[in-house]
């Protein structure tokens, strides 16, 4: 009877109706309705209401529930649907489970009607005997239904919750738009709100720009620190010493981006989630997942990998959120993979297991998240709804931070912490070296043998802050898009030249042994050479049939609608050649030692002491 009488009533998840953080556009992801048609948001009444003979159905990215996931990671074993409304209708509890690799449909228990002329708050709980991994309910209105507030919720031993207290750390350089947007939104809707996890997160901005106004922002919640630009590496190591160093102590620090959408309840659940978590899995990072903020329905990543070819990607297919099939997949856990990692656009690590002598390594930025992953062997839960929305990398595409930065960091991360051992990046390097050469990039090119010579010089140029001046220089390589308009000279159709940009065009047969063996014309003589413009994507994207023999293309931004003009260069080519030949040679005669002293370095580079001095705190 005691037992029983500590037991109290802990929210899991709030259900989200909303017309906010640009999901009124796609609502689909928070509900589903028979008609249609979203439900009307009735501004005076705070409530959302739901028309005579429609229904909802909630089995989506926001309002599902893992059942599964919650009874595995945390202490529960019981949920219950709690919803406050207003009129008369049927309630129907389902979810869906996977037998024999099909993902099949469970009723649960009987439909429910109710008559609430006021209203009221009622509660359906689910059965703990249930087949179903993932699940929701059905509303079916049988009059006008007000819809006011909805959650999951669990009862659990008051001594069985955890404290927790969340430090987000976010890095920003001149992203003022985003930073003040979510700093009004966890105002709002957290840090002075109902929400218990608002009294248990701070925000601490690193700004790396000095542009926020210090003043008008710092309160108990948020702080700012104006920083010197020592890139996302350094802001966030700034940001995890800050915490370290607060006087209340974080039991776990968020790693977070700046130009992003938040969403509140992504930090509520992240919270939630710790304070029931068990303990063989409190040593666990909790893993955001990246959905496109031009796309808000497609997920990019939640847990990423090194694939063997030294590529980094994502260890889930893409999923388009908006399909009932598709939560329940992303739910699904997939076996681990080696060299697994956890983008910092949100990541939550334990401070249990932060090592201050093996704190992130000083890369300016990109790779820094993979680093600490890979070298913590970390394990990651991820859960529907803990999420950011964050643009796309191919429409940002900037050739000195994807070929200079994350091909030098790829030398230095493997060198330093030993990650990724079976991985020839060197390889990897030259498979793109000669991808650009055939693309007649030639500033790609420098920019890749830029990473490598680099890399070669030691690590020296670690010791101090010198990652603004370096992505200067390298920068200025990037080729310069102009508006599309300025090349209507070229006598492209300029209504189309868009079109198809990335369908895939593949060569065969004598075409496909030419391109090859001549570079793509470089070699051979010059009346083979075609005089029409090829146009082709600015990106990664290769499209061999388009760039076949061309001694000029076009290379497209279709989002920015930009353009580059390439234009062939045999003398560019085979100083290029050359270059390669040279830096190829060096790698294998000091690859080893050079990887040592990096090696030894980072017995520095990667101390408390080290981060202090080189950040100047």
């Amino acid at each position: 009877m005691r037992g029983k009488m500590k037991k109290i009533k802990f929210k899991l998840q709030n259900l989200i109706f909303t017309e906010k953080y640009g999901l009124d556009e796609h609502w689909w992801m928070q509900y589903r309705t028979r008609n249609g048609r979203r439900m009307i948001h009735d501004n005076k009444k705070s409530c959302h209401i739901l028309s005579a003979n429609d229904t909802i159905d909630c089995f989506t990215y926001l309002n599902s529930i893992t059942i599964r996931k919650w009874r595995k990671y945390t202490q529960i074993d019981d949920v219950t649907l709690n919803l406050k409304v207003k009129g008369t209708f049927d309630i129907q509890l389902f979810g869906h489970y996977r037998e024999s690799g099909d993902i099949k449909k469970e009723w649960i228990g009987e439909k429910q009607r109710f008559y609430c002329p006021e209203i009221t708050e009622i509660s359906i709980s689910y059965p703990k005997n249930l087949n179903s991994e993932v699940a929701a309910f059905y509303l079916a209105a049988l009059s006008d239904v007000e819809i006011y507030e909805g959650y999951y919720s669990t009862f659990v031993d008051r001594d069985a919750i955890r404290n927790v207290e969340i430090s987000i750390a976010s890095t920003t350089f001149r992203k003022e738009e985003y930073i003040e947007n979510n700093i009004h939104v966890l105002e709002r809707e957290l840090f002075y709100s109902d929400e218990q996890a608002g009294q248990h997160i701070t925000l601490r901005i690193v700004d790396n720009g000095r542009t926020l106004d210090q003043e008008k922002y710092e309160s108990e919640y948020i702080h700012i620190y104006p920083n010197q630009n020592v890139g996302g590496a350094g802001g966030f190591t700034r940001g995890i010493l800050e915490s370290m160093s607060a006087e209340k102590k974080p039991t776990h620090i968020i790693l977070m981006d700046d130009d992003v959408k938040i969403l509140p309840e992504s930090l509520i659940r992240t919270y939630t989630l710790l304070s029931l978590i068990k303990p063989e899995y409190d040593t666990h990072f909790i893993s955001g997942a990246m959905l496109f903020m031009e796309h808000m329905n497609i997920q990019h990543e939640d847990v990423g990998y090194v694939h063997k070819d030294g590529s980094f990607g994502p260890r889930k297919p893409g999923m388009q959120l908006h399909l009932w099939d598709h939560v329940f997949m992303n739910e699904e856990e997939y076996e681990p993979m080696p060299d697994s990692y956890a983008g910092w656009w949100y990541c939550c690590i334990p401070v249990k297991t932060m090592d201050m002598s093996d704190l992130p390594i000083p890369l300016f930025i990109r790779g820094d998240d993979v680093e600490y992953s890979v070298k913590q062997h970390a394990q990651f839960i991820t859960l529907n709804g803990i999420c950011i929305w964050h643009k796309g990398f191919a429409n940002k595409y900037n050739a000195a931070l994807e070929l200079y930065l994350v091909h030098r960091n790829s030398f230095i991360t493997q060198a330093m912490s030993g990650i990724c051992e079976d991985i020839d990046f060197m390889e990897r390097i030259d498979a793109f070296f000669w991808k650009e050469l055939k693309r007649l990039s030639y500033q790609s090119c420098e920019l890749l043998l830029d990473a490598v010579e680099d890399y070669l010089n030691g690590p020296e140029f670690m010791m101090t802050p010198q990652g603004e001046r370096i992505m200067k220089e390298q920068g200025a390589k990037n080729e310069k898009m102009h508006d599309i308009r300025d090349f209507r000279e070229l006598n492209l159709d300029m209504g189309h030249v868009f079109d198809g940009i990335y369908d895939e065009a593949e060569l065969r047969g004598f075409k496909k042994f030419w391109y090859n063996l001549t570079c793509n014309g470089h070699i051979g003589p010059n009346w083979l050479l075609k005089k029409e413009i090829g146009v082709i994507p600015y990106d990664w994207f290769e499209a061999p049939a388009k760039q076949y023999m061309k001694k000029e293309l076009l290379a497209v931004n279709p989002v920015e609608k930009t353009a580059y003009l390439r234009v062939r260069s045999r003398k560019r080519y085979l100083e290029l050649i050359k270059r390669r030949k040279k830096l190829m040679k060096r790698y294998k005669t000091q690859g080893k030692q050079i990887a040592e002293q990096y090696r030894k370095a980072s017995e520095t580079l990667k101390g408390e002491k080290f981060w202090k001095e080189y950040l100047g705190m």
